[in-house]
């Protein structure tokens, strides 16, 4: 899935800020996961970025070898 950009996530994080409404307000308001907007401003308070997070690894299959040779 494609990360949203960093002006949607700065207008979302500029309109919390402003207007004071609740953030499952903003979540109806923008049609986006309230989860997602309860992230972003966690993220915005800890590290004052709302640039979307780099992933660095890979995440490692739940598989082992085996039950991956019985797929392929």
């Amino acid at each position: 899935m494609k990360a949203y950009s960093f002006d949607f996530r700065q207008k979302i994080v500029d309109t919390y800020k402003t207007s004071g409404i609740s953030q499952r307000q903003l979540a109806e308001r923008f049609k986006v996961a309230l989860s997602f907007v309860e992230k972003l401003l966690k993220q915005y308070r800890e590290t004052e970025s709302v640039a979307p997070k780099i992933r660095i690894q890979q995440t490692p299959t739940k598989l082992n070898e085996q039950e991956l040779n019985v797929l392929k």
